[in-house]
């Protein structure tokens, strides 16, 4: 078998020391189901830490297998296809022909995956068993393991001690559940699904380097992406099976807990999808009481009474005619083409409920235009305090983009603060604000309107 081309081992992936110690004390035992004999629960992390191997040691890298070394793999000389397990679920799996033809142990090791805790990218993935020799020779010369996330193709060893081979495909296909996951604004298979990555804090470790998403050199132990798969291998290991139990790859700062397996867990079976949506509606400054004024019309006279010890201020006005004349008629006309009036003919009365803005309005008999008058309407005064900012503190539990989008005629802006600090993390915008939550768990969103009225904000968090 030939070395892999450069393209292909441009983004190699280091999987588990396997040391000869390791592999000298690891029993061939049947191959890992669900019916397998229980395990011990995983090892402590300085237990982790205490049998950890040299990076350089024998079989310690597992890959990113590019597209051409999936074209190259499904080439490969291999028999299988479909295999509907006992869940009832198809999984798609390859042996080489390097191994003798055993349908039962192909059918074992697709019962395997299907036991795996998985979601629906089970029937996505293409997996190969192949011996070690022909895997380096795809994924790379120290490689135990590889995936294409582009291809959706999954190659691991069917010649090395059963448990191992365990280990590596379930570390394997965490990458797998990965790249099916989506973590806007990031790449999943790089930082982990969203609630994991949110958990372990991976935008925050990144932007401290503590932490390094799809580092494939010299920060590989502190990859997020290898993270998160072995995460998902101690999972697994976790619910029983036959397992060699290998040592840790990744840094003890990203050892798997508790409460990351869970978190992990929940990406796999519940996947985050999009952003939660919410709305909140208010209204600036306080609606202005509604001003009645009363007109009449009688035998050769139009008045307008209105209240005498205020000025007439832009608003809701409920104006009362009372037209007891058949000859004359009340004609209201004035600003914004606002024109009411009653019938010559003929006695009514009505009530007419406008809005004035300032300006000058007039009023007279269309029978006999010189009676008839004028009234003033100054602008509104607005009380400053009316018009504070108003603050709404939003949840944002899990990292990722966060949006609002203010309308109405209160003409607000939008302004983005942490909740903890009160720093201003968006500064006063009109329309729209947009951050990358990466730790606050909660901020707060605060509307600032420049005029009387209402206001509707719609709101979407990760």
């Amino acid at each position: 078998m030939g070395e892999a081309s450069p393209d292909l081992l441009a983004r190699g992936r280091r999987l588990l020391a396997l040391a000869a110690v390791v592999l000298a004390a690891a029993a061939a035992v049947a191959p890992a189901h669900a019916g397998g004999r229980a395990l011990e629960p995983a090892p402590s992390p300085w237990e982790w830490r205490a049998a950890a191997r040299p990076l350089d040691s024998p079989f310690v890298v597992d890959r990113e297998l590019g597209a051409r070394g999936a074209v190259r793999a499904a080439r490969r000389s291999a028999w299988g296809g479909p295999v509907v397990t006992s869940t009832g679920e198809t999984v798609t799996l390859y042996v080489s022909d390097s191994f003798a033809r055993d349908e039962a142990a192909r059918t074992t090791w697709a019962n395997f995956f299907a036991w795996l805790y998985h979601g629906p990218e089970l029937s996505t993935v293409t997996i190969y068993q192949t011996t070690l020799a022909e895997l380096q020779g795809i994924c790379g010369a120290q490689a135990a393991g590889c995936y294409s996330p582009a291809q959706r193709v999954l190659i691991f060893p069917g010649d090395l001690p059963q448990p191992v081979e365990a280990d590596i495909a379930a570390h394997e296909y965490g990458h797998h559940v990965a790249a099916s996951r989506s973590n806007d604004p990031w790449d999943a298979e790089d930082w982990g699904p969203k609630r994991w990555a949110t958990f372990v804090g991976v935008c925050s470790r990144a932007v401290a380097r503590t932490a390094f998403p799809g580092d494939e050199g010299a920060q590989y132990q502190l990859n997020t992406g290898e993270a998160f798969a072995e995460t998902n291998r101690l999972l697994n290991i976790q619910r029983g099976g036959s397992w060699a139990g290998l040592p840790l790859v990744v840094s003890p700062t990203l050892a798997p807990t508790a409460d990351s397996m869970a978190e992990a867990l929940a990406d796999i079976r519940q996947p985050w999808t999009d952003p939660a949506s919410s709305v909140w509606d208010g209204v600036a400054g306080h609606p202005a009481p509604v001003v009645r004024l009363s007109a009449s019309v009688g035998a050769g006279r139009l008045s307008l009474y209105r209240p005498a010890s205020t000025g007439l201020s832009a608003g809701v006005f409920a104006i009362t005619v009372r037209d007891g004349s058949a000859r004359d008629n009340f004609h209201l006309t004035g600003p914004a083409g606002l024109n009411r009036r009653t019938g010559v003919q003929g006695t009514s009365t009505v009530v007419w409920k406008v809005a004035l803005q300032p300006g000058v309005y007039r009023f007279r008999s269309d029978a006999h235009p010189r009676l008839g008058g004028s009234f003033t309407v100054a602008p509104a005064s607005v009380d400053p305090a009316a018009l504070d900012p108003q603050d709404r503190t939003v949840a944002t539990p899990l990292d990722g983009t966060f949006a609002a989008f203010v309308s109405g005629p209160s003409s607000p802006t939008l302004e983005l603060l942490d909740a903890g600090t009160g720093t201003v993390l968006v500064p006063p915008a009109p329309a729209a604000v947009s951050f990358t939550v990466c730790g606050q768990r909660s901020v707060v969103l605060r509307v600032t309107p420049t005029q009387p009225g209402p206001f509707h904000v719609e709101i979407q968090t990760p």
